[in-house]
């Protein structure tokens, strides 16, 4: 058997253009899944290595009320607390020169970055901000603008421009670079700075951690903290329980995760199918060859371990091309998602187990898929072996497609033999289609989930119908606050809202959510990943109530079950339906929500309302009712504005010169923001995730392509006799040339009709999937451009896929193709 294997190491290199094709089929599958996995490895340990290295909080508690001197010791000495740290997070505007206009950013403030005992802030570059200077977050330098270290920005403190100078960059665990963060710079400051820039030291966080973590004690000790400070008139807004070694973006990262590992086992089983395919062409090929090892004594075993070796080769040399490759695009991958939510990548690195996956993955599946095929090559007779050009003889030509075919008129020959050649051999068309319409239909159904979300987020924000928003640094009188809009230009109308935070009564205390409360971002931490998020757990929910005027003209929710608030209720309420699944209740249940200050009610849950924002957290109760149970009668704190202009330019001149001039008659403004600009934000965010599921879809039009050029080249070495006939009575090389490159448009097309229904009926679940994997709610949109976008890439596929095939067969010569072996 030696010579046998000899043998098998002969064609391989005989036959190095089909060498190339079926090593880069496996390989391609082993690849993608390899970077895959890889990715996610490395994500999990850099995202858990940021996080222990950040030593986080084990509870944050919100406050409001509470003066900085003394309030970490007296929080320190509450039994169970290990240790306590007290700091500031408040809006402010910037700009970077005197002639630009004025941002929105957040000024987080920290007693002593030299002792910081948890929640670690990391100095990267220049060096740590004294009493007259500031830092900036190292991943918002570049996205929003600011200078170089050492260069002066400004603030805008009691509307006049105060300069301060840029000491350095740092880096935060919390904050996420845009578009996945918020859409504003983090500069940092020592609580000596934030007095003299702001004149104030009012904190907004309390962290503390506790022994031997578990979140039961970490509930139990906050619990008495929250006590403590109530007793001395510090409202605690809400507290979160964070689990030290889970970060903050995990839930999110393992739900790309999930979707990719997934499409990466698709694009391997896919390859697959372009192994059959090879294998049954060797063996057509090598029929003849059976036959002769047959007639001088070899068995059908013997026979089927020689070319089962091959297959082994082949496994094992696309194991040597996808193991790099796969870890280099790991590590690129990672590195890519990794920079958005601010943590450090990794280096290059072969993870073993990952290697380990590959190489059975790279061998045994290949194996496994050669097996019937050869069984059913190696089991013809002698007789049949020496006297047949390849398996399947005589049967073209027997069934109704071939006949049908074969009667038709009118077309030129060349059409005509083209048409017939592609249906020639149905199982090898079956497996070529299988591929071209499984990556397809996924392309098409990753675009139609890109316009899903983009749809979904678009009807959200017209569901709330503004142009613009103001955020007041504290409730104001809603009549004067109108009066005062009527008078502005470009302003059309304006409503007041009012914002409270809630959370459910039982228990207190809930855990992280992997994604920050909208505004006010004052009273908020950093920024956990935007609108990605969940807030379920074993421990509670955060409900962000939103007090809605009843006579508004611009909210119009959209109601997935129940009604719309009506004058004369009682304490009733609009619930995210996300939200409502996930606590259990639903249209005509009560929920009982904790406000702060022991102030305890019960709501009527009279509709369920689809809304991405504020991390699908929110409920929707009529604003006097609100206002009553937080004694901010007459006074709200957000204005939603309904502009005359509708360019963003206008819109953001308009809302410039509003805050001004509320600033200019003492109602002290914390932030503005134009709808648009929001949901920009929004779709960038998930602009990111497509972005990686188009890179996941293309390196399966990869195997695609790969399987169409094997196809053809199969069908080049089956016909070099036909190709030689046709020579002998005139055609030329553009004639040979046409009929190739035309069945490889033709499958190609084809391929896209059949594609076409399947991203349809696929894509409402497709969408469903990947929507719970992030937990957004978003309902599925067909987007019929996804149909020319894979009919013009298909197109240029096929061309290019039928090339090389098509020039091989152009080279034949009479003689060659003649002539026997």
């Amino acid at each position: 058997m030696r010579r046998a294997y000899i043998k098998v190491w002969r064609d391989l290199a005989t036959h190095i253009g089909r060498t190339i094709t079926v090593v880069m089929s496996i390989a391609v599958g082993v690849m993608a899944l390899g970077m895959i996995l890889s990715s996610n490895g490395l994500m999990a340990k850099q995202m858990g290595a940021a996080q222990l290295a950040a030593h986080p909080a084990h509870a944050l508690l919100y406050v409001t009320g509470a003066l900085y001197d003394g309030v970490a010791e007296d929080v320190a000495r509450v039994a169970g607390v290990v240790a306590a740290d007290a700091r500031v997070q408040r809006s402010i505007r910037w700009k970077p020169t005197l002639e630009a206009e004025w941002q929105d950013a957040d000024l987080v403030a920290v007693a002593d970055f030299s002792a910081q005992q948890m929640d670690l802030v990391d100095l990267r570059t220049g060096a740590w901000p004294d009493d007259r200077s500031i830092a900036v977050e190292q991943g918002h330098v570049r996205p929003f603008l600011v200078p170089a270290t050492g260069s002066t920005i400004y603030f805008d403190i009691n509307s006049r421009a105060d300069a301060v100078a840029l000491s350095g960059t740092v880096r935060d665990n919390y904050r996420a670079k845009p578009p996945l963060g918020r859409n504003r710079p983090a500069f940092y400051v020592t609580l000596a700075g934030l007095k003299r820039i702001t004149g104030s030291r009012t904190v907004t966080q309390i962290g503390i951690t506790v022994a031997d973590f578990s979140e039961g004690r970490a509930r139990d000790v906050a619990d008495a903290v929250s006590n403590k400070l109530e007793r001395q008139g510090i409202v605690v807004r809400f507290t979160e329980i964070q689990v030290p070694t889970e970060h903050w973006a995990h839930t999110m990262a393992d739900g790309v995760g999930v979707v990719l590992t997934v499409m990466a086992v698709a694009a391997l089983f896919l390859s697959v199918a372009l192994v059959v395919n090879t294998i049954n062409a060797i063996l057509v090929q090598q029929v003849p060859q059976i036959g002769i090892m047959k007639t001088v004594g070899a068995l059908a075993g013997q026979i089927s371990s020689v070319y089962l070796a091959g297959v082994v080769v082949y496994g094992l040399l696309a194991v040597a091309v996808a193991v790099p490759l796969g870890a280099l695009g790991g590590v690129l991958l990672s590195g890519y998602i990794l920079r958005i939510l601010n943590v450090p990548g990794a280096g290059y690195q072969l993870l073993p187990q990952i290697v380990g996956a590959q190489l059975i993955t790279g061998l045994l599946v290949p194996l496994l898929a050669a097996i019937w095929p050869v069984l059913q090559g190696v089991g013809v007779s002698v007789r049949e072996a020496l006297s047949s050009y390849g398996v399947g003889q005589g049967r073209f030509g027997t069934r109704w497609l071939d006949q049908f075919l074969g009667n038709l008129r009118g077309l030129p020959r060349m059409v005509l033999l083209m048409l017939r050649n592609s249906v020639r051999r149905l199982e090898r068309v079956a497996l070529t289609q299988l591929v071209l319409v499984t990556a397809g239909a996924i392309f098409m159904m990753v675009l139609s989930t890109h316009y899903s979300f983009i749809e979904t987020i678009a009807e959200t924000w017209r569901s709330f119908g503004y142009d613009g928003y103001v955020v007041f640094e504290q409730p104001q009188l809603i009549p004067e606050v109108l009066d005062v809009m009527a008078t502005r230009p470009g302003v059309g109308r304006a409503e007041m809202w009012l914002w409270q935070s809630a959370q459910t009564t039982l228990p207190k205390i809930i855990k992280t959510a992997e994604g920050a409360d909208e505004e006010p971002p004052a009273q908020m931490r950093g920024d956990r990943g935007g609108t990605v998020g969940d807030n379920s757990s074993a421990t509670g929910w955060r409900v962000g109530l939103r007090g809605v005027p009843l006579d508004t003209q611009m909210f119009k929710p959209k109601i997935v079950a129940g009604r719309a608030l009506r004058s004369g209720d009682q304490r009733s309420m609009l619930l995210n339906e996300k939200l409502a699944a996930e606590i259990g209740v639903g249209v005509g249940e009560n929920l009982e929500l904790d406000l702060g200050n022991e102030r305890k009610v019960t709501w009527r849950i009279v509709g369920l309302v689809s809304d991405i924002t504020n991390n699908q957290e929110t409920g929707y109760v009529v604003r006097e009712e609100l206002a009553y149970f937080t004694n901010s009668i007459g006074r709200a704190s957000f204005a939603h504005i309904m502009m005359t202009d509708q360019t963003a330019v206008g819109q953001r001149r308009v809302l410039e010169d509003l805050s001004a001039f509320l600033e200019a008659r003492g109602m002290g403004v914390s932030s503005t923001r134009t709808s648009a600009g929001d949901r920009e934000d929004t779709n960038a965010q998930f602009g990111i995730l497509t972005s990686v599921l188009l890179t996941m879809s293309f390196a399966m039009a990869m195997v695609g392509a790969i399987g169409l050029s094997g196809t053809l080249s199969i069908n080049v070495m089956e016909r070099r006799r036909e190709i030689g006939v046709m020579r002998a009575v005139g055609a030329s090389s553009s004639d040979v040339a046409y009929v190739f490159v035309g069945e490889g448009l033709l499958l190609g097309i084809t391929s896209w009709l059949l594609a076409m229904p399947l991203s349809v009926v696929g894509g409402p679940p497709f969408v469903a999937a990947i929507s719970n994997a992030i937990s957004f709610s978003g309902r599925y949109h067909l987007d019929w451009a996804g149909f020319w976008w894979w009919l013009l890439i298909v197109v240029v596929l096929s061309i290019v896929a039928s090339w090389l095939p098509a020039r091989r067969a152009t080279e034949i010569s009479v003689k060659d193709s003649l002539s026997y072996e």
